[in-house]
């Protein structure tokens, strides 16, 4: 027997429906982040790329079924296979939960069409990049110039504590002051800040303008380039003092070099006015 409720749901537009379905995957997401890793940061960097994932939805006109019968089923058959794959939550691994945007949005494509496609590639792209491992750059990077990242930091850091007037000596990855000698390790090359840039990098090119990614990526390098070469400066500096040096080496400071990295990345995104673009033609 039909309730008031149910003629109610149906009465709710066939595109609100639908985007319910599209709201449910991306909460059940935020959740998985949520009870698996509990990174506050990456909820947050999430919310942003979905919320992006969103509007360049909307902006691509109503959502409807997709035509072929073959191609719900598949869709469905995967979106119910990946919640199957996520229960229990906490026993969810961590490398499944990075790459359910992904999964999910294949899934998605597979269920739904859009009238327009031409903010198709832009929405995948914005997947993409949520959904790569933070490790995937790093690990590429170590496999490949693990020393000349790590010698060529220590050589600026020791150049600009130089520059500033410290008795400061260089050898290798080693960087040697009358207070004592840091070592360069591969963690302090900013490989790992890029990979966050690189990422930050594609989402700010979508909801402003896809032209400036060349930009983005340059200056994605230089800043990773410059801040880790300006954190290792400090640490080397400090070197003397254990709690200074545990204070720039752990994780609040490195949090505070990543806060200002992407700071001024978004700047350099946004330009002057600080707006984003109301029309994205790319």
């Amino acid at each position: 027997m039909m309730t008031d409720q149910s003629f109610s749901l149906l009465r709710i537009p066939l595109s609100s429906r639908i985007a319910l379905l599209g709201l449910g995957l991306v909460g059940w997401h935020i959740a998985l982040i949520v009870g698996v890793t509990g990174n506050a940061d990456q909820v947050v960097l999430s919310l942003l790329f979905w919320g992006a994932i969103v509007d360049q939805g909307r902006q691509a006109g109503p959502l409807r079924w997709a035509r072929s019968p073959l191609a719900r089923i598949l869709g469905l058959a995967l979106l119910a296979l990946l919640c199957l794959k996520s229960l229990p939550i906490t026993a969810t691994e961590s490398a499944f939960v990075r790459l359910f945007p992904l999964l999910a949005f294949a899934g998605w494509s597979l269920v739904v069409r859009q009238g327009q496609s031409g903010h198709g590639w832009k929405v995948w792209a914005l997947v993409v990049a949520l959904s790569v491992p933070p490790r995937t750059l790093p690990l590429v990077l170590e496999t490949v110039l693990d020393r000349p990242l790590r010698v060529a930091t220590a050589a600026a850091a020791a150049f600009g504590l130089h520059f500033l007037g410290f008795d400061v000596a260089q050898q290798g990855t080693f960087i040697q002051l009358p207070s004592g000698t840091v070592e360069v390790e591969f963690a302090c090359t900013g490989a790992a800040l890029l990979g966050l840039l690189l990422q930050v990098s594609v989402l700010l090119a979508v909801v402003t303008a896809w032209a400036k990614i060349r930009g983005l990526i340059l200056g994605s390098v230089a800043i990773a380039a410059l801040l880790s070469t300006v954190r290792v400066a400090i640490m080397a500096a400090v070197v003397g003092n254990e709690a200074l040096f545990q204070f720039w080496h752990g994780s609040s400071g490195g949090q505070l070099f990543t806060l200002l990295a992407l700071a001024i990345l978004s700047y350099s995104a946004l330009g002057k006015d600080g707006r984003l673009a109301t029309h994205n033609n790319g």
